[in-house]
């Protein structure tokens, strides 16, 4: 079963974008992911049957990103 995976992000731009898409291609797990530029808190969604939340900020953290989770 897939789960979406909703985070309010700093990934503002398509430069940022980007270097987050680098970090979250090394993810096994992901089936697919979007940023919502448009939106305000930079809604990053991630579709996946594998991972949790905590994974997702982790990594993205580690990255030098803030992503917080919104569900």
């Amino acid at each position: 079963m897939t789960n979406v995976l909703v985070f309010r992000t700093n990934i503002n731009s398509d430069k940022r974008i980007h270097q987050a898409a680098c970090r979250l291609c090394k993810l096994r797990g992901i089936c697919r992911w979007s940023i919502d530029l448009e939106d305000s808190d930079c809604v990053l969604r991630v579709e996946t049957d594998q991972l949790t939340e905590a994974d997702i900020i982790r990594l993205l953290t580690r990255a030098g990103f803030q992503c917080d989770s919104l569900n």
